[in-house]
């Protein structure tokens, strides 16, 4: 990049996990709240890499297909979240394959803005692609970005390092030992995928006979699925933004409409209350805030991150942490960030610098 000259930003966006449509709204909007006379803005879509590889479903390999040439959106296996199907629908349209631009055969980009979620863009593969190409991009390296995905070695990670995280088994199948260890943990407990976000796939299992099917749902997926102790409580949410001095923005509390806070009650407008600064004593606040820069750090998370807690009683159990967190107008962490003084184009702005930083770094 020439001093002077605009910053050339690709916002990669879409991708083939079950959260693509979350992206792309939120792809859009990144897209929208960086001012035109400092950047210079390209909507990437990482799916065209992805055209020949033998696990996309029928759907995405129709939307890959589609992508490469130059069509628009093909219909969702998902609902789409209330509120965002404008976002989704003119991000569809604006979509450039990644291939061209990230691999060098289109024009350059300066620095890669990461807003996919989920499988192939949450979970260190497509940072990997970054760093062996030598472009910067927002967020956390290819193992902070592993590590949290997969919430078995995440937790191994938190509670090696004094954090409270729940009682769970890991299972891969809905059957035989695998069944009779989930049980033994006793109901209720909570469901969910080993690796995927916005709580798709997640269950929450009251009664005995409805355990096999939620591991069931919870298996299509991923391979592995996660059984752990239900924990009722306050639910918080703690945003971490920066790299070698992150900050702890004040602490959101949840109070989703729904039984837990899952896909719908994160998306949908509405079907959740976010309540920012939590309703929580002072001194709750701070330790919720301690505990989130501790799995920051933990996890060698940069850029950002956000950790999901419950306060129990004494407890504040730390259950996970997203290390490219929702970026939509609904979302979490540009909530947390307004209420700390930072509008929505400035965090991106932030999140822009804090990557060219961390390339810089890389590069000495």
């Amino acid at each position: 990049m020439v001093s002077g000259k605009k910053i050339r930003v690709g916002v990669l966006t879409g991708g083939a996990s079950a959260e693509r449509d979350i992206s792309l709204a939120a792809g859009a909007q990144i897209a929208r709240s960086l001012p035109s006379d400092k950047y210079e803005v390209v909507l990437l879509d990482p799916l065209a890499f992805m055209v020949n590889n033998p696990a996309l479903t029928e759907q995405q390999r129709a939307q890959a297909e589609s992508l490469l040439r130059g069509g628009g959106r093909v219909e969702s296996e998902r609902e789409l979240p209330k509120g965002l199907e404008a976002e989704i629908e003119s991000a569809s349209k604006a979509l450039v394959p990644a291939t061209k631009a990230i691999t060098g055969s289109g024009e350059p980009i300066d620095v890669v803005l990461i807003s996919l979620y989920g499988t192939w863009g949450e979970d260190g593969r497509m940072q990997g692609l970054l760093d062996t190409l030598g472009i910067a991009y927002t967020g956390s390296g290819v193992l902070a970005s592993a590590l949290a995905m997969d919430k078995v070695m995440a937790k191994t990670v938190l509670k090696a390092n004094g954090l409270d995280v729940p009682r769970g088994e890991v299972v891969r199948s809905a059957e035989g030992a695998d069944l009779e260890r989930a049980r033994a943990i006793g109901l209720p407990v909570f469901v969910k995928p080993v690796a995927s976000g916005s709580s798709v796939g997640a269950s929450i299992v009251r009664g005995p006979e409805d355990l096999a099917p939620a591991i069931a749902g919870a298996l299509e997926y991923d391979d592995r699925a996660l059984v752990e102790e239900y924990l009722k409580g306050t639910e918080l949410t703690v945003a971490v933004i920066g790299n070698d001095e992150p900050q702890a923005l004040p602490v959101i509390e949840i109070v989703p409409k729904r039984e837990f806070f899952d896909y719908h009650a994160k998306y949908d407008t509405g079907e959740s209350e976010e309540i920012v600064p939590a309703r929580i004593p002072p001194e709750v606040a701070k330790r919720a805030q301690d505990i989130g820069l501790r799995a920051h750090r933990a996890l060698d998370c940069r850029g950002m991150s956000r950790t999901d807690l419950i306060w129990v009683g004494d407890r504040m159990v730390t259950l996970e942490v997203n290390t490219i967190p929702g970026m939509t107008a609904n979302s979490l962490l540009p909530r947390a960030a307004k209420a700390a003084g930072i509008p929505f184009g400035e965090l991106c702005a932030r999140l822009i610098e804090w990557a060219l930083e961390d390339a810089r770094r890389r590069s000495r």
